[in-house]
């Protein structure tokens, strides 16, 4: 490769204003007990893992808003974390510990972990978003994956923003104010539209702020010095103030039914009395239906094309060159990490996890969650995958993640007892060859690498980039908590 393939073909991809259109969306079936999640070695093909990137979401927190600010929209108190809001929880700490040690195992298997903590972590880059749940969820994965080494977190301090996660913030990206409201009307029409679209998922979070029956006719009023979310309107315009990523769109009542519900996930994940999660009044079916108001909002504020390459083109940059570093045998600026990094752990928030499967066009439906649903914890991994026949490269990408009992029971994750994992289709343009050529040294849903790195140039728009030649990566964090507590 050129130097100029190593900041992306920088000119080749200006040029490129082409999106890839989805032809297909497949998964592989996943069976009930999970006991045949595809992650579990050893691999039956030719290939062996050369890296792999976990690109997640923190584990599970308290609430996202001081219930100050929420309060109001339920007629009962909501409970107590025990944490400050939007903190991860202790029992969260553990649950990524579990993750982290799965992970272990599964990747001694496959022989990119050699059991030797302390060589393990030299190769090893952890970058957590500049937020104590994410800094803690990063150091409690690291625990579980190299327990008897002393990993480095490498996030910015508290309250920075990232480029990589949040480019609005960070100043390296504008937001064009007409193009985004434009693709927002052309796609969802109005507010209302949007609303209706989820009248059942807005029914039932009424009912349980509300205390009363679902399907109730007529619905009771609403209690009096309390507001009901569900009414309020939904402009679906640009916001004026404070906007960062994934706060570009004005949402209005979507946004405040979102935080109105927020609680009841992590109510049920972090293990408190099920009288307690959403005021006894979900089952775990329903726990999992109002979580569509979530996924709604990423649909309106990451998903959107422009929103979409504007908001995640930096981060799906990373990525790529992290993996070009792996494959060109040098470094590659404005990847993670050094060029003989094998094990990367980039751990965010939802948002950004969405955001960038969006830009790959990545779709996934675990057991028990909504499609698309990001979990606590849950991620997208990236394998970068050799042949020892042929000597290419090929990607494995999954979606990983602890199911609702095995986060709220804290149960011990195994090869044997994996958390629940999905293959997933990189769908791809008519004009390339499917997949992989048929030489059966790869399973069927690979992606050759040169495939996989043209698709991602092609979705990637790097007037959103950051200047590789610039960029400054946080440093290393200092006694980073495995507890709840804030990191100083």
């Amino acid at each position: 490769m050129t130097k100029a393939s190593n900041t992306l073909n920088f000119a080749k991809m200006a040029a490129s204003g082409l999106r890839m259109s989805l032809i297909a969306l497949a998964t592989l079936p996943f069976t009930a007990s999970l006991a045949s999640a595809q992650t579990l070695p050893p691999s039956t093909d030719d290939t062996f893992l050369k890296q792999i990137i976990i690109f997640g979401r923190h584990g599970v927190r308290s609430a996202a808003e001081p219930y100050s600010v929420t309060q109001v929209f339920a007629s009962r108190p909501y409970p107590d974390f025990g944490v400050p809001a939007g903190y991860l929880t202790p029992h969260g700490a553990k649950a990524e510990v579990l993750l982290g040690t799965y992970f272990r195992e599964y990747l001694r298997a496959e022989n990119l972990l050699t059991g030797d903590d302390a060589q393990d972590a030299k190769a090893s880059y952890f970058r957590a978003n500049s937020i104590q749940r994410s800094n803690i969820s990063a150091a409690s994965l690291a625990k579980g994956l190299l327990p008897e080494a002393s990993v480095p977190v490498h996030s910015f301090p508290l309250g920075t923003p990232d480029p990589i996660f949040d480019p609005i913030a960070a100043g390296i990206v504008t937001v064009d104010t007409t193009l985004a409201a434009n693709q927002e009307v052309g796609i969802f029409g109005s507010g209302s539209s949007v609303v209706s679209a989820h009248s059942a998922e807005d029914s039932l979070i009424r009912s349980i702020l509300f205390n009363y029956r679902n399907g109730t006719q007529p619905p009771p009023p609403t209690p009096a010095g309390l507001v009901d979310p569900t009414a309020l309107p939904v402009p679906l315009t640009v916001n004026t103030k404070g906007v960062a990523t994934s706060n570009v769109i004005n949402a209005g009542g979507i946004i405040d039914t979102l935080l109105a519900a927020d609680p009841f996930v992590m109510e049920y994940t972090d293990g408190l009395p099920l009288s307690e999660v959403a005021w006894g009044q979900l089952s775990l079916d329903e726990l999992s239906q109002q979580t569509r108001i979530i996924t709604l909002d990423f649909d309106l504020e990451m998903n959107p094309p422009y929103l979409n390459q504007l908001q995640s083109s930096n981060a799906a940059a990373h990525i790529l060159r992290s993996m070009e570093q792996i494959t060109e045998g040098h470094r590659v600026l404005g990847s993670f990490g050094e060029p003989n990094d094998r094990l990367l752990v980039i751990n965010s928030s939802d948002a950004y996890v969405e955001g960038v499967a969006a830009l790959l066009h990545l779709h996934w439906q675990l057991p028990g969650y909504q499609p698309q649903y990001c979990a606590p914890g849950g991620s997208l991994v990236f394998e970068l995958r050799q042949s020892r026949s042929s000597g290419r490269y090929v990607i494995r990408a999954f979606y990983t993640a602890q199911t609702f009992d095995q986060l709220r029971n804290l149960t011990p994750l195994t090869l044997d007892q994996p958390p629940a994992t999905q293959q997933l289709l990189i769908p791809y343009t008519g004009s390339i060859p499917v997949n992989v050529p048929a030489d059966d040294d790869a399973n069927p849903l690979d992606v050759d690498f040169t495939l996989f790195r043209d698709l991602l140039e092609n979705e990637i728009s790097l007037q959103y980039v950051q200047n590789p030649a610039t960029e400054v990566p946080p440093p290393p964090l200092t006694g980073v908590p495995l507890t709840g507590t804030p990191l100083q």
